[in-house]
């Protein structure tokens, strides 16, 4: 199953995802956990229209999301993972799913007090969640498209006993 990129991305699908992480990974695969979407038809027929055609998507909650990955982990397809938020990362991990780095795009949390990047804004609950993902011996980075140099966690958020 390689997982080539497990990422927190609020915007699902867009063109740091389509010109940038897709050729830098040569992903086969695109998985978007996310329980909203997996009932917005809509929504899955527009980022569908989006992606490249030798590319497949997946939409789907987090659970049947976690489940293929689980089901599937010694297949040769090279998967992205794309989440809105890191509650549904730690979802995905807790349900099973190996990946050992986490890569922090785009997020805007509702009661955003603190700048992690240009592009990354979390409150305190996200933080701790952040917190509660490398406890679980994830490599977290901020990097907005491949050609960026990646940010530890750790050396943007210092106030964390668990970092």
């Amino acid at each position: 199953m390689p997982i080539v990129l497990v990422r927190v991305d609020d915007r699902f699908i867009h063109g740091q995802i389509l010109e940038g992480w897709l050729p830098s990974t040569r992903a086969q695969e695109v998985l978007v956990a996310n329980d909203d979407l997996a009932n917005d038809s809509l929504q899955q027929m527009i980022m569908q229209a989006s992606m490249p055609y030798a590319i497949r998507l997946v939409v789907d909650c987090v659970d049947q999301i976690a489940a293929l990955l689980v089901a599937s982990e010694d297949g040769d397809i090279r998967r992205m993972v794309i989440v809105d938020n890191p509650v549904d990362a730690l979802r995905l991990k807790r349900a099973g799913v190996h990946f050992e780095h986490l890569n922090l795009g785009n997020l805007r949390s509702g009661q955003s007090t603190t700048s992690l990047s240009r592009s990354v804004l979390v409150g305190d609950e996200c933080l701790e969640v952040l917190c509660d993902i490398v406890e679980e011996g994830v490599r977290v980075n901020l990097q907005s498209v491949p050609f960026e140099k990646p940010v530890d966690l750790a050396d943007v958020f210092s106030c964390c006993p668990k970092l």
